[in-house]
């Protein structure tokens, strides 16, 4: 992959992080700091960067009942 492709699929992995942070904080109930920490301290969160799992082709809400299923 080249850089170019590899900076874009940067950005829009972050956009997505944001989305399922902001899902999982309305789903928990919590503040989106937390609901971030929570995200990154899940395996949900490795397997979202390895891009071979495809769960970053999945929705926000979808990768979010996943962590919180994994919690």
């Amino acid at each position: 992959m080249n850089n170019d492709k590899r900076a874009v699929r940067q950005i829009l992995l972050w956009q997505q992080i944001g989305c399922i942070v902001v899902a999982l904080a309305h789903k928990l109930g919590v503040s989106y700091k937390r609901a971030f920490d929570i995200f990154y301290a899940s395996d949900t969160c490795r397997r979202l960067h390895d891009e071979r799992s495809g769960l970053y082709l999945r929705s926000d809400r979808y990768v979010a009942d996943e962590v919180i299923l994994e919690m």
